[in-house]
């Protein structure tokens, strides 16, 4: 885990409003694209973010002596979420970006939002916020069978989906450069 977590949340059991902010500023975007993977909105999203880290105030002493601390904000952004919110589909607008030109990043777009909710939420905590399957179980709640499952379905389609996408380009430059 981050060394600058684990000091924020012992500053923040101290009553020190500055880590506080510390760790605002390094799980905000991670609670708020999860939040928005599994409600789908913008706006319930940022709800979730802020309710969660006022949670965060009053839990930080506990919070500081727990092994992995941030599995437990994920949780706790996890249970908000499906109290606030739907599954919905959501565009990666929010997410850190990975695509260095538009089009790659409409294509990474439209295969996520292929992917049942249940596969993104998964690809998301295992790749993007670097979880391990044991984690994401654990956050999820499923089991690590069915982690692993869901993992290995959605890495698949999205190969799938590249590589047809990868044909489409060689079959469209093929008719402009012969």
């Amino acid at each position: 885990m981050d060394i600058n977590i684990r000091a924020a949340l012992a500053g923040m059991a101290e009553g020190d409003m500055e880590a506080f902010g510390e760790l605002y500023n390094l799980l905000a975007t991670r609670v708020f694209n999860y939040a928005r993977a599994i409600t789908g909105s913008r706006e319930t999203a940022e709800d979730v973010t802020h309710d969660v880290f006022l949670r965060l105030l009053g839990q930080a002493g506990k919070l500081a002596k727990m092994d992995n601390p941030v599995a437990y904000i994920m949780v706790a952004t996890r249970n908000h979420s499906y109290d606030k919110g739907k599954h919905k589909t959501v565009p990666l607008e929010d997410a850190p970006e990975p695509c260095t030109n538009s089009y790659d990043r409409l294509l990474l777009e439209d295969a996520f939002s292929r992917l049942p909710a249940s596969q993104r939420e998964t690809v998301y905590l295992c790749h993007v916020c670097g979880f391990s399957q044991k984690e994401t179980a654990r956050i999820t709640g499923a089991p690590l069978v069915t982690v692993k499952w869901r993992s290995g379905k959605a890495l698949n389609q999205l190969r799938d989906y590249f590589k047809d996408e990868e044909e489409n380009c060689h079959e469209v430059a093929k008719q402009y450069h012969p």
